[in-house]
């Protein structure tokens, strides 16, 4: 069969155009997909249009000879999704539609009803998109696919419970050679650290952490990591190709024995890549650990560091203190990572002397770079579910901000969004942080932070008191 398989580009009207909008890393999943399919002998292409502009016509074209069609839907890109799918059924009725991704595992019958598609995948779709292909192919029943949905006859039927991948290793590499062609790590009004050819790596799924604003901690997830000398093959194959690596796991040191066999690895092999790490919890930061990553070609880093108080991390269920909030950052900057710290406003404890010492604290941090976002309540995690149990959210509700007017936080929408508009102000037009950041691009030779910082402040008064922020 042919597949055509997409990545929405986000709704402009949704999204405030301050923050990228642009891909900044390959679409992982699509690409784990697209290789499965691959692997069965199936004729696969990607349309990423997040790294090209959309348009109906590009659609159309791009899925005129396909046999089916996949789309990948992530909250955000709700209303793309539909979009997408609508026009492709106007012109081509019959052409099968299956959506997956973050969207569909939260709520898969809602994600049906609102795109309009045939199918949907809940969790994982590696193993079943290829059983998906055989009975599309032989015109056979859909409904004892584990994790799938399909329409039949107007009505919604369910196939046997989701599972999940239990060895990652029997993954095949993703498909990067579907989507050499695209440019990823450019920026639209903001700074990427990438740099070069990019390529994205996943090494585990899940988390064995539980915090209660994650999806990713819930208890229907279960952490599964890679083998590290699978890991390594891969990496040897990405070399071949690619200059730059983001490592996407939600927490790669979860690992660490695993962990530390790949940085030795790269330690000793001659790879020639620059590694970006997302997702590092900074109760793992030690000098030799962090010393490790630097020889191993790390140059950046993200940290969630969430609050800067402690009873709201201690509500969270983060499990970290703000000591070690300070260590990580500041072991961060001696070693000369590019480092990003991830802040939360809003949650339904904090108080306005909350949001202060968050702002506060995260001025007081050597970071390079500090992400605001409001807190949000999301489907299947614990603080969803304590606020469903109280009635103040509804179960067919996937993402719902902190609301006074709901009783889900101290402060109103639009109060929250003044306060993240504030926090990233206060954060990065400070002088001394101006100052900070031309140092570090000197002694980084690397003059990126500063050229963007410009373009940002000559867009502040057009876009970032517009506040057309999405939700999430």
């Amino acid at each position: 069969m042919r597949f055509v398989l997409i990545n929405p580009f986000v709704d402009y009207k949704k999204v405030n155009k301050l923050f990228s909008i642009k891909a900044e890393i390959p679409p992982l999943g699509l690409l784990y997909v697209a290789s499965a399919l691959e692997e069965k002998g199936h004729e696969v292409s990607v349309i990423d249009f997040c790294a090209e502009e959309f348009s109906d016509t590009r659609l159309l074209t791009a899925i005129k000879q396909a046999d089916a069609v996949g789309i990948t839907v992530r909250t955000l890109e709700i209303n793309s999704v539909c979009h997408i799918c609508t026009t492709i059924k106007q012109v081509y009725p019959r052409l099968p539609l299956i959506i997956g991704g973050p969207h569909c595992t939260i709520d898969p019958e809602k994600a049906l009803r609102e795109t309009g598609a045939d199918i949907c995948v809940e969790g994982e779709g590696e193993e079943v998109i290829t059983v998906i292909a055989e009975r599309l192919s032989q015109k056979k029943e859909l409904d004892d696919i584990p994790g799938v949905l399909f329409v039949k006859e107007k009505k919604i039927k369910r196939g046997p419970p989701v599972k999940e991948i239990e060895n990652l290793d029997t993954l095949s590499f993703p498909s990067f050679h579907l989507v050499s062609h695209y440019q990823y790590g450019e920026v639209v009004g903001g700074y990427n650290p990438t740099r070069g050819k990019v390529a994205s790596l996943m090494t585990s799924r899940g988390c064995p952490h539980h915090c209660r604003y994650c999806i990713n901690g819930a208890p229907n997830k279960t952490y599964r990591t890679r083998s590290a000398e699978n890991v390594i093959r891969e990496i040897l194959e990405i070399k071949k190709s690619y200059q730059f690596l983001h490592v996407i796991d939600e927490n790669f040191f979860t690992d660490l024995d695993t962990a530390n066999k790949i940085l030795d690895f790269l330690v000793e092999d001659d790879h020639g890549l620059e590694l970006w790490i997302s997702g590092i919890r900074v109760d793992v930061a030690d000098e030799q650990l962090f010393r490790k990553m630097r020889d191993a070609g790390v140059t950046t880093i993200n940290l969630g560091i969430e609050s800067g108080n402690q009873d709201v991390l201690d509500f969270y269920n983060k499990q970290i203190t703000l000591d070690q909030c300070r260590n990580a950052v500041r072991l961060a900057r001696k070693m000369g990572f590019f480092t990003i710290g991830y802040f939360m406003l809003g949650a339904p404890v904090e108080t306005e002397q909350h949001l202060r010492n968050t702002i506060e604290f995260a001025k007081s941090l050597p970071l390079d770079n500090a992400s605001f976002s409001p807190f949000a309540y999301l489907k299947g995690t614990a603080i969803w579910q304590d606020a469903i149990s109280k009635g103040k959210i509804r179960k067919d509700e996937v993402t719902v901000l902190c609301d006074s007017q709901r009783g889900l936080g101290n402060f109103t929408t639009e109060e929250i969004w003044s306060w993240v508009i504030k926090a990233f102000q206060e954060f990065h037009l400070r002088p001394r942080y101006i100052i900070d950041q031309i140092l570090q691009a000197f002694l980084r030779w690397d003059f990126r932070v500063p050229k963007e910082g410009f373009k940002l402040l000559v867009r502040e008064d057009n876009v970032l008191k517009s506040r057309q922020f999405y939700p999430v």
